[in-house]
């Protein structure tokens, strides 16, 4: 007897690898390491803008794309405010985060069509918005 369960994808469970295999399949590997390395190159670039601005404070330094920062001179309750005008403004959308018990701004490439301009631009627009709150 053939036991057809045990040749196709699982009966009953969640195909848990399917969208791994078609990310694969559609993409192909060497994409995938691509758009991967761009994500973490643009991001230490973007932090290391931002580190010689005197408007922002690197809080944590890149892993793989995600990095967090400060608005210099601003306390928490600034801090989120930026957060809400920038997610507001529609043109980029960050989170917020606690990191030694202050409030820090959390920065990921990692949209899959993200661009090199899309990384620059997502800095200027949080200079802008900075610019305007001062």
């Amino acid at each position: 007897l053939i036991n057809y369960s045990e040749w196709s994808v699982p009966l009953g469970r969640r195909f848990r690898a399917l969208k791994v295999w078609f990310l694969l399949r559609s993409y192909g590997l060497e994409a995938l390491r691509d758009r991967i390395r761009n994500h973490v190159k643009w991001s230490r670039a973007l932090a290391a803008k931002m580190s010689d601005d005197n408007d922002f404070d690197i809080v944590t330094d890149p892993i793989l794309s995600l990095f967090s920062f400060r608005v210099s001179g601003w306390d928490d309750e600034r801090q989120i405010e930026f957060v809400n005008r920038l997610n507001d403004d529609g043109r980029i959308y960050i989170t917020q985060t606690k990191v030694d018990g202050q409030s820090a701004i959390r920065f990921q490439a990692g949209q899959f069509d993200c661009t090199e301009d899309d990384i620059m631009m997502a800095y200027d627009v949080m200079k802008e918005i900075a610019q305007e709150m001062r």
